[in-house]
């Protein structure tokens, strides 16, 4: 009887040393470091290849790209129109008179006009002044029918006319309208930059995601690997009563534990990865369960104080700048309702050459100097307070579009300095977690050990193993945050 137990005991005796080797290679052929880990021969995805793949085919670069090209082409349109303008027009007209009909005169009786008028004007908007200035020519031919009048058929010619107009004195709209545009146009640039940008952002915040995914399921893997280990060692050594049931019990529900929490993973890996594919219009297997993201594993170097960010921010936010072309046009308002409340004097005169003829040889041959000067001026001198009013409303809204640019400021400087916060402390962080990872991969190592050769109970190999998980989770979340926010910051000053 002696005998047989010993030769059950040495065969379990050598079972056990059997699992322990296969234990100690699950854990040393199941690297879960996530810092160290090498590149397999996978398909690869980087974060700048997301980022560019993304930039290039995502629905939100193509609508900033057309937003780009209309306000490009509307500022491109804009300084046309403010070059020499060459217009012909022509206008031909047939009113018909029914008037008295015992009266011989044409302008009295009934009649039939047909009319035709042409003219060709080049005009030329003065920048300087806020009027317009014009030379131009011509012809107008009227007949009347149903008139035995002399008078019947005339041409009017005038071979050559020169004229400046404006419709309010001391007020200069095209200098306005220069600064507007000019800022708008700005912003828009910025705003595609910005978009750009954001793009990237998202990108980030989506592909270290699934970064987080794929690492905590490559740690669930290797923890149900060691878990099965553990309990065909556990096993082993209940049928020979060297350990307790609870012992047992306990190993079995780590194990359902581990798979549970695996299974979990392996959602949550599905699930970012068809976030990204989806934001970066793959279809199919372009990006399998295999694709093996690369990312950055240093942290960047950022030479910028927060008050040098600031002002970065504040030179190419477009929300900002937008915000000053508001502010802008409505200072423009202000002006012209100031302007319009007192004394309104409007002016076009022109002089040239012109002659009125019943023949047309006629018309063109005798010429005749002429000058017209047109001033019209306009008082409010009852309008029940309207335009002061008018004006009251234009410069409360200048006030209200000075409160809105401080408040976007105010936002703008707050939103860069918890940036730069965000980054000091996650990239203190990512090199405290990354240390903590390297330590509680070396003290898994050796409670790892320790329990295979029998030195150390399962509450000393599980706590080992639960501060293991909870360094690389944590390096996992400083590593995303750390990178969404230098993404973020390169979205708010266009780029680090």
């Amino acid at each position: 009887m002696i005998i047989m137990m010993t030769y059950l005991y040495n065969i379990s005796g050598f079972k056990l040393w059997l699992l322990r080797l296969l234990l100690c290679a699950a854990i040393i052929h199941c690297p879960l470091s996530i810092v160290h880990c090498k590149a397999q021969a996978q398909p690869q995805l980087t974060l700048e290849q997301a980022i560019r793949q993304a930039q290039d085919s995502t629905i939100i670069a193509f609508q900033s790209r057309h937003e780009y090209n209309y306000y490009q082409l509307h500022y491109d349109e804009f300084i046309a129109l403010r070059k020499p303008q060459l217009t012909l027009r022509v206008a031909p007209n047939y009113s018909r008179l029914i008037n008295d009909l015992s009266r011989d005169y044409i302008y009295l009786r009934n009649y039939d006009n047909l009319s035709a008028a042409a003219s060709v004007r080049l005009t030329q908007k003065m920048l300087g002044w806020g009027g317009e200035a014009y030379i131009g020519t011509q012809a107008i031919w009227s007949e009347y029918f149903n008139s035995q009048s002399t008078e019947a058929r005339q041409f009017m010619a005038a071979p050559i006319l020169v004229g400046y107009r404006q419709t309010l004195l001391g007020y200069n709209p095209y200098r306005w309208e220069k600064a507007i545009e000019d800022q708008r146009l700005k912003a828009a640039r910025q705003q595609h930059e910005y978009d750009m940008n954001r793009i990237a952002e998202e990108v980030t915040q989506r592909f270290f995601r699934l970064v987080c995914a794929q690492g905590e399921l490559e740690m669930y893997q290797s923890n149900l690997q060691t878990a099965d280990t553990l309990c065909a060692i556990a096993r082993e050594k209940a049928s020979i009563a060297m350990v307790t049931v609870a012992e047992l019990r306990s190993l079995e529900l780590q194990r359902v534990n581990t798979a549970n929490a695996l299974a979990m993973a392996r959602t949550e890996e599905e699930v970012a990865r068809t976030q990204l594919a989806s934001f970066l219009r793959l279809s199919g297997d372009s990006l399998s369960p295999v694709t093996l993201l690369e990312y950055p594993r240093e942290p960047k170097h950022i030479a910028l104080t927060t008050a040098q960010a600031i002002d970065l921010a504040l030179a190419n936010s477009p929300a900002y700048q937008h915000q000053i072309a508001s502010l802008t046009e409505s200072r423009h308002q202000e002006q012209k309702a100031y302007k319009e409340k007192g004394v309104n004097v409007a002016l076009d005169v022109n002089v040239g050459m012109q002659q009125v003829d019943n023949v047309i040889g006629r018309a063109l041959r005798d010429q005749k100097l002429y000058a017209l000067g047109a001033v019209t001026l306009s008082v409010p001198l009852m309008d029940h307070g309207a335009a002061k009013s008018r004006h009251a409303a234009a410069k409360a809204w200048v006030e209200r579009e000075e409160s809105a640019l401080d408040e976007a400021e105010r936002k703008l400087r707050e939103d860069v300095t918890s940036t730069m916060y965000d980054i000091d402390t996650y990239r203190l962080l990512l090199e405290q977690t990354s240390e903590a990872v390297a330590m509680a991969d070396e003290v898994f190592d050796m409670n790892a050990e320790n329990y295979a050769n029998g030195l150390c109970d399962i509450n000393t190999y599980s706590l080992a193993q639960n501060r293991r998980d909870n360094a690389y989770k944590q390096y996992l979340s400083a590593l995303g945050k750390y990178w969404t926010a230098v993404f973020h910051l390169q979205t708010l000053i266009g780029g680090i």
